[in-house]
């Protein structure tokens, strides 16, 4: 456990814990950032499999065990992954959410690469609903970004472990229970609005870097992500519209127009915004492939979720 300079009683919290159970090694620093403590976490870490718990999340069930037992079974991948549930319990009532890709993956019974489900790339990272082999990691020299705050490095570490990554496992068994409505994520407080699209461009420079692993499907769900980034950079605390449009004349020019045309994740205005801002023409299109994509999204949503929690997203959209 890495107490990353906490001014709480987390510290000892987790003492207990290490006290109870001699598996528990507790490491405490000053603070530097999600990063260099999860760097640190795998380097020191003793086990076959690396597995990444946030603080402020909890798991149900037999996660990691159910997890190894998995991997035993399927001669030891490279990773282990599992559904999660996403939890808001900012109100009174606790609800939960199964997360984007529930269901949606069709290896289930078998190692399978990222070109085969590339659907895992669209949602959250998720990066720890997982098991990553610890020799897998060091071969590919895969770590962390080591950046101030948390800063959503878990992005990059996500492209680059799926990419490489030979051989991937799935459950859709979901254990872990991430709570994303609090009011001290990174995702809700921004500071810096180049921080998403920096993460978004080291993205791009891994899926460069191992373009054979990478297939059209990824780059069409990438671009829809570099539009998603750029919403989220004008969130930020210190947003400035001058700024702002040098950055996204950065990441859009990063894109093939030719994957903008053709991707089924983009609507009619973000291909004309993309247009307007490199100053180009896209090849012919059409948008049916999109509505197709979006009612696809709906039936996979009301599936997860059911029909009241798709009518209460429609009420705030």
């Amino acid at each position: 456990c890495i107490n990353d300079g906490s001014t709480d009683n987390s510290l000892e919290i987790v003492h207990e814990f290490a006290a109870q159970d001699n598996r528990f090694k507790v490491i405490s620093k000053e603070n530097s950032g999600y990063g260099v403590s999860m760097n640190l976490g795998i380097q020191k870490a003793a086990g076959c499999y690396i597995a990444i718990f946030e603080p402020d999340d909890y798991i149900e069930g037999q996660m990691y065990s159910d997890l190894y037992a998995m991997a035993e079974k399927q001669g030891f991948p490279d990773v282990v992954k599992s559904s999660y549930w996403s939890v808001d319990d900012s109100q009174n009532e606790v609800q939960r959410f199964r997360c984007g890709y529930w269901k949606r993956i069709k290896h289930k019974d078998s190692p399978f690469t990222i070109k085969e489900e590339p659907l895992l790339t669209r949602y959250h990272p998720s990066i720890w609903t997982a098991l990553y082999r610890k020799d897998f990691l060091q071969a590919n020299q895969i770590c962390f970004k080591e950046v101030p705050g948390a800063g959503w490095v878990d992005n990059p570490f996500m492209m680059e472990t799926l990419l490489k990554a030979q051989s991937i496992v799935y459950t859709d068994n979901a254990y872990y229970c991430y709570r994303d409505a609090h009011s001290d994520s990174s995702t809700a407080n921004i500071a810096d609005m180049n921080m998403p699209v920096d993460r978004w461009l080291e993205m791009t420079e891994i899926m460069n870097q191992n373009s054979s692993a990478v297939t059209e499907e990824l780059w069409s769900i990438h671009a829809y992500k570099a539009f998603h980034y750029l919403e989220y950079a004008k969130k930020a605390k210190y947003y400035d519209s001058n700024e702002w449009l040098n950055l996204a004349k950065k990441v859009l020019g990063k894109l093939d127009p030719v994957v903008v045309a053709n991707s089924k994740h983009l609507s009619h205005e973000q291909k004309c915004e993309y247009e307007r801002i490199t100053k180009s023409t896209l090849p012919l299109w059409s948008d049916t492939a999109y509505k197709r994509m979006l009612l696809g999204e709906a039936f996979w949503k009301t599936r997860q979720n059911g029909l009241a929690f798709m009518l209460n997203r429609a009420k705030k959209q």
